[in-house]
Parts: C-alpha cells; structure tokens; sequence
C-alpha cells in the first residue's frame, strides 16, 4: 500500500513549520502532489525532494538530514 502524508505530518517528522512545507510547493521547487479531501497526499517516495528543498531555502538544519 502506498504511504502518503499531509503537509503536516512531513513538518512533524522533521520538526519544522508546516508553513515552509507548503511553500516548497506553492514555488513550484517540489512538484504538486495529488490531492485527497483538498488537502496534499505527498507519496513518501517524494520526501527526499521535499527535505532538500527545505534544506536549499535553508529551511531545515544539517542534522535533520540524517534523521530521515
């Protein structure tokens, strides 16, 4: 089964603003996802492009990095 999750689950994990989550989507610097109830359904294959874009806006210190 796939795993997906919402904007603020993937702040959650990494311990950042939900707000910079979406952002990373809104700039166009991570692909819009799907959509499930108007909310973000973010396959977990995508996280990797989301903490680096996360990390490029310098959004998300080194150490969160090895935490993944």
């Amino acid at each position: 089964m796939l795993q997906v999750y919402s904007t603020r689950e993937i702040a959650e994990r990494f311990s950042t603003d939900e707000w910079k989550v979406r952002r990373v989507f809104e700039l166009n610097l991570v692909p819009e996802p799907g959509r499930f109830s108007g909310k973000r359904a973010i396959p977990e294959s995508m996280v990797p492009q989301v903490v680096n874009a996360l990390r490029q806006r310098g959004w998300l210190p080194l150490e969160q990095e090895a935490q993944q």
